[in-house]
């Protein structure tokens, strides 16, 4: 019998004597950063208001911060609501082990907890690292069957990541600790039907809210099964959907760690679903290639991966929200604009987009070359009304750890969140603040700051 869910508290718990590789460290850092930014873009979005109008205030010596609200409210429900908004506009991180958005849980985790301890920026990068070990480590075990089946894994991989990451920053021991991951299985749940929905970032929402609530009641002596991972009626058995479990993976906790592993963590440099960034990319590049301009298109085939017909499912859309699922609409607005930006998928830009007419050229094709990527590699050729023949292939989008964000382009994406909805000033702090994470005693600078109320956008409850 494996000791899956106590060989992982073990490496948890290790993890506070001994310091994670710098490199692992620098890239959590990153990482932090960029979710950050996503999540004062979510801010601007419908959503926020209709959570804030859910959520109530406590005091702020009892509570953790809702982002740019001046508000304060229970560490749960400052979870779900921070978030729901680090998802809110699908720019936020990912790992491909899982297909998951790790960080977005995690993150609002640490946002939620870190009054109750005071724990020192240093231990919020461990608590970061453990948290995405459990989200791919699940990925391995149980993908890609779990994700075609139809679980959100953001959501349920995402669930048990963030409890892990509660459960160190509460310092909880090793009872306590495996008590949280199993009263947080008891919640992981999040279904693909809800994507291109505001329901697809609630997912990520729930998963923080749960995960914290689960640290918290583990805090107090809640009981749960500490053999969850494991349990023939336990995580990994009834999320498996093929004939086997691969329980060797469970045997190897941080070795190699995940966040370091070639697909381990990625940022996203467009801020739509990810099966479209080396599409888009793609895209872009042959752009400045047509002769005539994008006029002169009369076909766009996709060459994709297997992988690529999951996530992709809106054949034209109706709303930003389903736009980032629809890969015509991408492809025809890079080809319009030379560029996917968050303004992109503004409600207002879709009629313009649509009525270029490019996307109704588009068509997904499975093709060979890229057939067994993992990363959505994808193969763009463009057909032109005189002939040509145009084709470029991108088998890994920028933001994988082999093509890692520069500090220029990390520093341009946060403060193209961040536009509109902060200050300059704010937006600045925050990203410093966030940067030098590892050199402080604590968070409370850092939450401060994310917390503080903005004056160029209404947060205020609807």
């Amino acid at each position: 019998m494996t000791r899956a869910t106590a060989g992982f508290v073990e490496f948890a718990l290790a993890s506070r004597e001994a310091a994670f590789p710098a490199k692992a460290r620098a890239m959590a850092i990153d990482a932090t950063t960029d979710l950050l930014g996503c999540m004062v873009a979510g801010a601007g979005e419908h959503l926020a208001s209709m959570l804030g109008a859910l959520v109530f205030d406590v005091p702020a010596n009892q509570g953790a911060p809702l982002a740019i609200a001046g508000r304060h409210a229970s560490p749960q429900d400052s979870a779900l609501y921070n978030g729901a908004l680090a998802h809110a506009i699908d720019y936020d991180d990912v790992t491909h082990p899982a297909y998951a958005h790790p960080g977005a849980s995690i993150v609002p985790t640490i946002l939620a907890t870190a009054h109750f301890e005071r724990v020192s920026g240093a231990e919020a990068l461990s608590a970061y690292i453990v948290g995405i070990e459990m989200v791919s480590k699940l990925g391995r075990t149980l993908n890609t069957a779990h994700y075609k089946n139809g679980w959100h894994a953001s959501a349920t991989f995402g669930t048990m990541g963030a409890a892990a990451t509660a459960a160190a920053m509460l310092r909880l021991d090793a009872d306590a600790f495996a008590r949280t991951l199993a009263l947080a299985a008891s919640a992981a749940s999040g279904l693909r039907a809800n994507f291109g929905t505001m329901t697809k970032p609630l997912h990520v929402g729930y998963a923080a809210r749960n995960a914290v609530l689960a640290a918290l009641m583990a805090r107090e002596g809640v009981t749960a099964n500490p053999e969850i991972l494991e349990h023939p009626y336990g995580f990994a058995e009834v999320f498996n959907h093929h004939d086997g479990i691969d329980w060797e993976q469970f045997e190897t906790w941080g070795d190699p760690l995940e966040i370091l592993t070639e697909f381990g963590l990625g940022l996203k440099p467009y801020p739509a679903c990810g099966a479209a960034h080396p599409p888009i990319e793609s895209a872009i590049r042959l752009r400045e290639r047509i002769v005539g301009g994008v006029e002169n298109i009369r076909d766009i085939r996709i060459g994709v991966t297997e992988m690529h017909f999951e996530p992709m499912i809106y054949d034209t859309a109706s709303t930003g929200l389903e736009a980032k699922f629809c890969m015509g609409y991408c492809i025809a607005a890079a080809l319009l604009d030379g560029d996917v930006t968050l303004k992109t998928f503004e409600d207002g830009e879709v009629p313009r987009i649509n009525a270029s007419g490019i996307g109704e050229k588009v068509r997904m094709e499975l093709d060979d070359r890229v057939k067994g990527n993992t990363e959505f590699g994808a193969v763009v050729t463009i057909t032109t009304k005189s002939g040509d023949m145009l084709e470029e292939i991108v088998p890994l989008a920028v933001g994988k750890p082999e093509r890692w964000f520069p500090k220029e382009k990390l520093r341009s994406k946060f403060d193209d969140c961040c536009r509109g909805i902060i200050d300059d000033a704010q937006a600045s702090e925050i990203y410093e603040l966030a940067q030098s994470i590892e050199q402080t005693v604590d968070l409370s600078a850092l939450t401060n700051a994310v917390g503080r109320r903005s004056e160029l956008v209404d947060t205020s409850p609807r």
